[in-house]
């Protein structure tokens, strides 16, 4: 009943998980006299529940991928795994990185040369798996390493003073590699003392099958073999073997792999795929640094970069950072560096957990630059012909933008090109290009080097909000935005200066500075519809005299004797489009900070209005709004006034509420933009411009303070 029901076929993601029990350690024909194993009825029934529903739910996925016609192709599973089941050295190679994420500390492999009759097995140490745990991964078809169990792998518990690896895999079809060798292969696995054993083959309609072979406990320590007894051999000799795994796995000295009974060794790794080096590090010792080449680059970073080993142990994880090498690149995935100082262990160097170097320590810091010095020379003589290459391609690239500079500009070019070639090695072709191109530009440009001088003084983090800032907009359509926004902002802080002023005598020069301000009134204001009614300023100055001062010379509004008064109007449109009237009409009349705002001003915009009526100016259809502006408000005349039958609005408002209601309709600029280049070039104070408007008064307060109410 065992082999017939625990033979399964692929089961989807999600099938075996969230049931109860399905996670337990549960071992059906254990014997019932052994107290040391013994399990209850209920564990039974509930592991033979899960065992049930594993096979029903198998057969179940494949009949109805057969009545949908959801079916695997045979060629599926080399598409999905690629390389890694049909190169063996890839496959050798995935399955080594997979020992070394389960933090084996040694791994046997048995090589099957075509030919040898030897069966191929790889044998390793590490922590094992789980009967839950290997369902769990080789049922997932794509499973989601980093999700399921992190970048990094802990140790097991008795080398728990060391500290965890990265981890090699992400995806987990790197157990696929197994097929590479055997078809179908074996998997054993044991951890705390439990043992399984599976079979994995190749499906039909489906990836492949697993089928539970056997399962025992009273095991001792943990690990994985996978072996393929009816696989047929590669063509691919164990002396190969260990020179692909040389060059990739020699990085930490705790981790063995040994291929026929030999150790692997750096002796493995061909003459021209290592070079040996000395470092000297001045006052403090001789540094060995063994450079190895895979010469082809790897898919990823892992297993590469620099390596710092102290008394045969490793420190940290080997990679690359805090060297100036760009991941992305072939040398960052081709070579690895391999650094002995063993004197920075006489000279307290290490963190006692063996993690990193004291970044303080002097033995580390004149090492780590000695070494990157080193490293930086290797990288720089082996990409010469590289960099040679990428010279010439720019220039023959950009030669139609370089012919247009003048000679000084061509040379100062050139010698551009050179130094960013060689200084920065990792960079590529394109990104260079995309460089020199600025710079012929910049050239070209009137303002020349200009923006060099700026972005050199930007922080880190001002590149990157300047590259999202043009990932979203156009140069010139966030020109045209800022614009508006600087000149919004003058406007503001040329208002409050002039609003600010108790010896403000003539008001009128701020009627100009309103007709551009109606926008703090509310977005319907934002139209450039509205515009300066002279011919109603003209009506109203007829209310004070043709000889009122200063008339003559602003003919846009009227002078008034104790301020000015604004007209701008919208006009309305008739069906055919033409003119019929004034749609909207905004009226700003400005007191001199000595007028305090009652019911008398309040009152003179209504004369206006009716002024305005009578001489057919302005309409039933026709909606008016009259702000009274003042450095004070009576107390009791703080409300606003309406009149024609609501058609006529209007609000008294101080100047300390116009410059915060500007304020909030700019969102809150002003104090976002304290630094602001134009506020410096204008000679203004950030601070004070920013500084809350305050109301001016007379010498003379007869308003009593409002004094605020008590908080209970």
């Amino acid at each position: 009943m065992k082999d017939e029901y625990e033979c399964c076929s692929f089961v989807p993601i999600g099938t075996l998980k969230g049931r109860k029990g399905g996670g337990a350690a549960v071992q059906i024909g254990q014997r019932a006299d052994d107290s040391s194993t013994r399990t209850t009825m209920v564990d039974e029934l509930d592991h033979l529940a899960l065992t049930w529903d594993a096979a029903m739910l198998a057969v179940a996925g494949e009949a109805m991928a057969e009545s949908q016609g959801a079916l695997f192709d045979e060629r599926f599973l080399e598409r999905h795994a690629g390389e890694i089941i049909r190169d063996p050295e890839v496959a050798i190679v995935e399955l080594v990185a997979n020992a070394w994420d389960a933090w084996a500390t040694r791994v046997d492999i048995h090589w099957a040369e075509r030919g040898n009759e030897q069966v191929f097995s790889i044998t390793d140490n590490g922590k094992g798996m789980s009967k839950a745990q290997f369902e769990r991964r080789w049922r997932t078809l794509d499973y989601n390493k980093l999700t399921e169990e992190g970048a990094t792998s802990t140790p097991p518990e008795e080398l728990k003073s060391f500290g965890s690896r990265r981890s090699y895999g992400r995806n987990g079809k790197g157990r696929h590699a197994a097929f590479r060798f055997g078809d179908p292969y074996i998997v054993r696995t044991w951890c705390e003392g439990q043992e399984v054993t599976y079979e994995v083959r190749r499906g039909v309609n489906v990836p492949f099958d697993l089928k539970l072979v056997s399962e025992s406990g009273d095991v001792l320590g943990h690990g994985t073999e996978i072996s393929a007894p009816s696989g047929t051999g590669v063509n691919m000799t164990a002396q190969q073997v260990r020179e692909v795994i040389g060059t990739r796995f020699l990085a930490d000295p705790n981790f063995q792999v040994i291929v026929d009974g030999t150790k692997v060794s750096f002796e493995d790794v061909p003459a021209g795929k290592i070079r040996e080096l000395e470092v000297e590090v001045a006052g403090f010792g001789l540094a060995g640094l063994v450079v190895i080449d895979t010469q082809k680059a790897d898919r990823t970073t892992r297993q590469h970069g620099i390596a710092w080993w102290v008394d045969n142990r490793l420190v940290g994880r080997p990679g690359w950072a805090g060297f100036e090498l760009d991941g992305r690149t072939n040398e960052a995935k081709r070579f690895q560096f391999i650094v002995r100082a063993d004197f920075l262990a006489e000279a307290s160097a290490t963190l006692p957990d063996w993690s990193g170097f004291d970044p303080r320590n002097p033995a580390w810091l004149a090492t780590r630059e000695a070494v990157f010095a080193k490293i930086r020379e290797f990288l720089n003589g082996f990409t010469a012909e590289r960099r040679g290459e990428i010279k010439a391609a720019v220039r023959e690239s950009l030669s139609g933008a370089a012919a247009r500079l003048a000679p000084a500009s061509r040379d100062r070019w050139n010698e551009f090109v050179d130094a960013v070639v060689d200084t920065c090695p990792s960079i590529s072709a394109d990104e260079v290009e995309q460089v020199a191109a600025i710079l012929a530009k910049l050239e070209l440009a009137d303002s020349k080097y200009g923006l060099i001088q700026q972005l050199h003084v930007m922080k880190p983090g001002d590149f990157d909000e300047l590259h999202s800032l043009l990932t979203s907009w156009t140069v010139r359509t966030a020109k045209i935005a800022l614009d508006e926004v600087q000149s919004r902002l003058k406007l503001i802080e040329e208002l409050d200066q002039k609003l600010r002023d108790e010896s403000l005598a003539e008001v009128g020069d701020l009627q100009p500075l309103f007709e551009r301000s109606l926008w703090v009134f509310g977005p319907e204001f934002e139209s450039l519809e509205f515009t300066s009614n002279r011919g109603m300023s003209e009506v109203i100055r007829t209310i004070f005299g043709k000889d009122v001062p200063g008339s003559k010379q602003r003919p846009d509004f009227a002078m008034l004797p104790d301020g000015s008064a604004g007209f701008y109007s919208r006009d309305s449109h008739d069906l055919g489009h033409d003119v019929a009237g004034v749609s909207r009409l905004v009226i700003a009349e400005i007191k001199k900070v000595d007028v305090i705002l009652g019911s008398k001003e309040k009152e003179q915009p209504w004369r206006y209005v009716k002024e305005l009526i009578k001489k057919g100016l302005i309409t039933e259809a026709s909606t008016v709004t009259c702000y009274v502006l003042g450095s004070r408000v009576d107390p009791t005349e703080t409300g606003e006034r309406t009149e024609w039958n609501d058609r006529v609005r209007i609000i008294p408002m101080t100047y300390n509420v116009f410059i915060r209601r500007a304020e909030k309709r700019m969102l809150g600029l002003r104090d976002k933009l304290r630094d602001a280049p134009f506020l410096k070039d204008l000679g203004l104070d950030a601070e004070a411009y920013l500084e809350p408007a305050k109301g001016t008064q007379t010498t003379l307060d007869l308003v009593p303070a409002v004094k605020p109410p008590k908080v209970l």
